[in-house]
Parts: structure tokens; C-alpha cells; sequence
């Protein structure tokens, strides 16, 4: 009971009771959650709650440079960008036709193939390329736009009439941004119940040097874009670099690793120091000596005997004792782990892994690159892509008109097993026990299945024909013996 609880119980002892039995119940809630708090344990706690856009408002074109810094300078950071780049895009999601229709899905897939080839507006990469570069500057840079431009059939020739340019965030004009009425929101403009309507881009990137423009940004609909981002709040409109957490922990074990290396360097130069009389003479004064009397030292250097005055030699005895080895690796799975990634991705170390330690950390893994692919990159990207291709292809009369459009599937990069025999095996008992279906099983691999049946049908057409029994033919006993069976043609619907 504190002073004032006590000077009304003077006046009113249930009053001052009911008072103290309700601070006690107050106390009683906050110390429920510790971090909750204002003790010295939590004082320098700072927490602000504000929105998911004002958040990233504050900081992220900082973030998204000292990101882009630590990716220049440190192999941690282009490792990290290579690793998921390759496990989430590969050599490119593969958008593979299935209408039902194997004239059409022949038609749309030749039409693709060859479109697929030259979607670069710029005429420098494929459409797998521009995937990889897409998600990479996401990833580095908390966000990436692709815009898609018709251009006229002239141009086009046999394919489609639409490329693609591929934009840093940097090209978003974050200066539009109408807070109080929130129509735009760091260059993102939004109508009712936040759906987007578009984005302001500059015409050139405004970092470019010397040609800083000043030419105000162009307002681009959202049907011809592909903004992408990772959402981490609802109601977030920009994205924020995956770097993020790891930055300052990153630059520490970056200047641990500089400071561990100086120290090395240091200790290997095995020093000794000369203390003589006033007046007395150097042991080393008939030597060409260029330093000036009185200066420091300031650099060590092996087998170096410095000078410094007055009396006997002392030799420097150097630390051996270090907790570098043990700090960095520490940090690194740290960092591994704030990536997503796994220790051993991340520096390549498999001194200290085995079957069962790979295989954990990797299906972990697997889902957080499952859920890039199928939850942020087809639905923002692939999707919007293919619907353009469709209604340009269409337009053009380069595809048939289709009651029910066409129809596509997604085959993501092949997973690479770390037992290929047992994965192996274990797949196919999931397609035999009906939790996998076949075209399942081999999109896992990053193949088109009707691709690979009619690739089959084909072989065993011509080694039937040819009579040639081969150990590979999966239809005859493995390694040999047995008649071969006959081969089934695989056929197809051939029209609607």
C-alpha cells in the first residue's frame, strides 16, 4: 500500500482496501507477461504500434542499400541470393498447357516455347532468366516489378505480341505517397477496400548516374504489371529486403573475420624491442635507418626489431588464445538461419552432417521454398503472365478461342534427393499407394509428364520395331531376363 492508498484508508478504510486490492490484481496482469514490462530488465525495450506500410516507410531504402552493400561485399550475401535463387526458380518455372485437348495444348506449347525464348524487352535473357533476376532483386532488394508491354505484330512475327521489362523496386516513386487520404501509398495507388489500381514508375532508374531526370513518374495500371513482394503483415504494400534481420549480426561477424585476420597476421610477426641509455648507440645505427627520431610505431612487421630507447631487448609474447573459431561459426548459423537456409547451404561445411541431419534440415527447407513458389511468386508473377499471353494469343488468332481458356500447370525446379535410391523408391510407393498421383511424381522432377510418356511411347515404338532389348526398357525385369511385354501406345484426346 503506497502513500496515497494510506492517506485515504485515514479516511475511508474501505476505500483504501479496495484501491490496494486492485493494484495488486493490475500487477498481477502485467507480471502475467514479462516483456510486457517497463522494469530495468525492458527499459531500453523500444516498440512502436504503427501500421505494416509505416513501418517500412521509415527504413527500407536504407535497408535496401546497406543490403545491396552487403551483397557486393560479402560472400554470405551472394550466397545467400544463389542458393534460393536456384532451389525457388532454377532454369525456370515451367508453365505446361492442360486444356484437356492435345491439339491445343500442342499448339500452346509450341507458341510458348517460341515466345518463352524472346519475352525479354531487352533482348537479353530467356523467360526462366528473367524469373531468376526477378525474385533475386526481391530478395535483395525488398521488392521487383515486371512490366508487361504489348508491341505491335510486325514486330512479333510468328509469336506473341507481348515482352517483358523486368524493374528494380527503386523504379516505384515513393515520394507518391497521399497519407491522409491513402489513395497511394509509396507509389502504390489503391481504390476501395485496398485492391490495387497501380504504380507510379520513374522512366529510368533514379539511381543512375548522370541521368537524374527530372520528369515526374508515370502512373502504370496493375493489369500490366507484376509487383513482387513478400507480404509479412496484412495490409503491407511494399516489401521490405530478406536481409532485414541479419544485416547488423552480418556486419559484425564480417568485422569479426577482418579483426580475427589482423590478429593472425599480427601474431605471426614476431617482434622484438631495444631499450638503451640516453645517449648510448643503436646496435643498428651503422644500418640505413629511415625512421625519424621520436616516431611510433605503428606497423609490426616478421623478423622486425624495433628500437625504442633506454636499456635491454624485450620480445613481444603475443596471445595465443582465441574464441574466434566458435563466435563465427555461431554467427554463421545464425545468419543461415535468418536467411531460411540451412548451415551447410550456407557455408558448405559437411564436416559435422549425415543422412539424417541433411535430410531434416532440407525438408524444412523445402517448405519455406514451396511456399515462395506457390504462395508468392505464381500467383503474382506466373499467373499474370500466362492470362496476357493467353488474351494476346487469342487476340491474334494464334491460339483458338477456348469456352473454358487454357487451362496450365506449374512444374516447379526438381528437387535434387539426397539418397537418390531411397528417395527414389520412396516416391514410388507413394504413387502406388495413391498418395501421389503419376503426373505428381514426375512434375517432381521438374518434368512435363506428357512430355515424358510421349518421349516413351516413342522409344518403345522404335526399339519394338527394331528388336532390341535393352536393360534400361522398364517393362522387362531389372538387369535383364524375362520376355519383353508388348508396348501400349499412348494415346491422347486427340479434339474437345
Amino acid at each position: 500500500m503506497n502513500v496515497l492508498d494510506r492517506f485515504v484508508s485515514f479516511f475511508n478504510p474501505q476505500a483504501g482496501v479496495q484501491r490496494a486490492a486492485a493494484r495488486q490484481v493490475l500487477s498481477a496482469w502485467h507480471r502475467d507477461y514479462a516483456a510486457a514490462q517497463h522494469g530495468r530488465r525492458n527499459r531500453s525495450w523500444r516498440a512502436r504500434g504503427t501500421s505494416a506500410n509505416a513501418e517500412v516507410a521509415t527504413g527500407f531504402v536504407t535497408l535496401r542499400d546497406r543490403a545491396r552493400d552487403f551483397v557486393r561485399n560479402s560472400w554470405a550475401g551472394q550466397r545467400i541470393l544463389d542458393v534460393m535463387t536456384s532451389h525457388v526458380i532454377g532454369t525456370g518455372i515451367m508453365t505446361v498447357p492442360n486444356t484437356g485437348s492435345d491439339r491445343d495444348d500442342n499448339r500452346y506449347k509450341l507458341l510458348r516455347e517460341e515466345w518463352e525464348a524472346q519475352s525479354d524487352v531487352e533482348g537479353v535473357l530467356d523467360y526462366g532468366g528473367q524469373q531468376a533476376l526477378l525474385l533475386r532483386s526481391m530478395i535483395e532488394g525488398g521488392d521487383s516489378v515486371q512490366r508487361m508491354i504489348p508491341i505491335s505484330l510486325a514486330d512479333a512475327g510468328r509469336g506473341v505480341a507481348l515482352r517483358l521489362q523486368s524493374l528494380e523496386g527503386d523504379s516505384i516513386d515513393t515520394s507518391r505517397d497521399a497519407v491522409p487520404d491513402g489513395t497511394v501509398r509509396l507509389g502504390v495507388k489503391l481504390g476501395d477496400w485496398g485492391a490495387r489500381q497501380g504504380l507510379y514508375l520513374h522512366r529510368s532508374h533514379p539511381g543512375e548516374t548522370g541521368l537524374a531526370s527530372i520528369e515526374p513518374s508515370q502512373f502504370v495500371e496493375w493489369e500490366d504489371l507484376c509487383h513482387l513482394y513478400r507480404p509479412l503483415r496484412i495490409g503491407q504494400v511494399r516489401g521490405v529486403t530478406w536481409f532485414a534481420p541479419i544485416l547488423l549480426p552480418a556486419k559484425e561477424i564480417q568485422d569479426l573475420m577482418e579483426a580475427a585476420i589482423v590478429q593472425q597476421r599480427t601474431q605471426a610477426s614476431f617482434a622484438g624491442f631495444i631499450k638503451r641509455q640516453p645517449g648510448g648507440v643503436s646496435p643498428f645505427a651503422a644500418k640505413a635507418d629511415s625512421s625519424e627520431p621520436g616516431s611510433k610505431v605503428t606497423r609490426i612487421e616478421p623478423g622486425q626489431i624495433q628500437d625504442i630507447g633506454d636499456a635491454e631487448i624485450v620480445f613481444a609474447n603475443p596471445s595465443s588464445q582465441s574464441v574466434f573459431g566458435d563466435a563465427y561459426k555461431a554467427g554463421l548459423m545464425a545468419i543461415a538461419a535468418g536467411a531460411g537456409l540451412t548451415y551447410d547451404q550456407l557455408t558448405g561445411d559437411l564436416s559435422q552432417a549425415n543422412y539424417s541431419s541433411l535430410r531434416a534440415g532440407k525438408i524444412e527447407f523445402r517448405r519455406i521454398v514451396e511456399q515462395l513458389q506457390w504462395g508468392v511468386f505464381v500467383p503474382m508473377v506466373c499467373r499474370k503472365v500466362d492470362r496476357r499471353f493467353e488474351e494476346l494469343a487469342v487476340m491474334a488468332g494464334k491460339l483458338r478461342p477456348r469456352k473454358d481458356g487454357y487451362r496450365v500447370d506449374h512444374v516447379m525446379p526438381a528437387v535434387e534427393p539426397i539418397d537418390p535410391k531411397k528417395d527414389l523408391e520412396a516416391d514410388i510407393l507413394a504413387v502406388r499407394s495413391g498418395r501421389m498421383s503419376p503426373q505428381e511424381f514426375i512434375s517432381a522432377w521438374g518434368r512435363d509428364w506428357r512430355k515424358v510418356v510421349t518421349d516413351f511411347d516413342s522409344f518403345f515404338s522404335f526399339v519394338d520395331q527394331n528388336s532390341v532389348p535393352l536393360d534400361i526398357d522398364p517393362r522387362r525385369p531389372w538387369k535383364g531376363g524375362g520376355s519383353a511385354t508388348p508396348a501400349v501406345p499412348a494415346g491422347g484426346n486427340q479434339d474437345e
